[in-house]
């Protein structure tokens, strides 16, 4: 569906920040204009959502009350079935996916997980960069996707998936996420599962040094315990237990 200019579907997104809840119209100029409104910016504003309203309900009855987007006392309220908001769906599909990689339900984790990650389309909430309340649910959401990413590769290697395929996969996003520990692991263990020793050893180096340089911290215990396994040379370990699914 076409939404139109940026400035209006930045009023649907400030609208998607809070369903189902009265969204004053101040707090939607300020989404749109966070800093020097237009002196029209109200009247651009009541603008852009009655032509959101056609465009989201587009059979209408001329006259007749807003089922989607409809105005109340205080503002506007977005009522719509959070099942459809693709950043509610991505967050309860990453908690099916926790669960099931949890309980060892790895095929179906994997897959729930890949369905997850499938919802992410660009940078959320692009149209309001300067906006402190979607700047904050963006970078939530950044780091949720991490965490999904994280997730399926674990519930791949549990599942036998070739390893040498996560590890160059592992290796693109560690590149842009040098100190994130459940990376260099994940990245670690592909690649002893992949018979590659010395560049998981080389990995674990890499992330201690960088640890070191940029917080003055030892990498954690589970990076170090993997570290010692392959120094000793055992069995590639199974990946641990995923934390909280919250």
């Amino acid at each position: 569906m076409e939404l139109g200019p940026a400035r209006q579907r930045a009023v649907l997104s400030a609208l998607l920040l809070a369903p189902g809840q009265v969204v004053a119209p101040e707090r939607l100029k300020e989404a749109v204009w966070p800093q020097n409104p237009p002196r029209a910016a109200m009247a651009n504003l009541h603008s852009y959502v009655s032509n959101l309203r056609r465009k989201l309900e587009p059979n209408s009855p001329p006259r007749s009350r807003n089922q989607i987007l409809r105005r109340e006392p205080s503002g506007y309220v977005l009522d719509v079935d959070t099942d459809l908001i693709d950043a509610c769906r991505f967050e309860q599909l990453l908690r099916d996916g926790r669960r099931l990689l949890l309980t060892g339900q790895l095929q179906r984790a994997g897959a729930t997980l890949e369905t997850c990650l499938a919802l992410w389309r660009g940078s959320p909430y692009a149209e309001m960069r300067d906006y402190e309340p979607a700047a904050h649910a963006a970078a939530r959401l950044e780091e949720l996707r991490l965490l999904a990413l994280e997730s399926r590769w674990e519930a791949e290697l549990l599942h036998g998936r070739d390893p040498s395929v996560i590890a160059a996969d592992l290796a693109t996003v560690s590149q842009k996420f040098p100190t994130r520990e459940r990376l260099s692991w994940l990245h670690m263990q592909a690649l002893y599962r992949a018979g590659r020793q010395a560049e998981a050893l080389k990995v674990y180096h890499q992330t201690r040094t960088l640890l070191a340089d940029e917080y003055g911290v030892d990498p954690g215990p589970e990076l170090q315990e993997l570290f010692g396994t392959i120094l000793r040379g055992a069995s590639a370990a199974s990946p641990v237990s995923p934390g909280p699914v919250g």
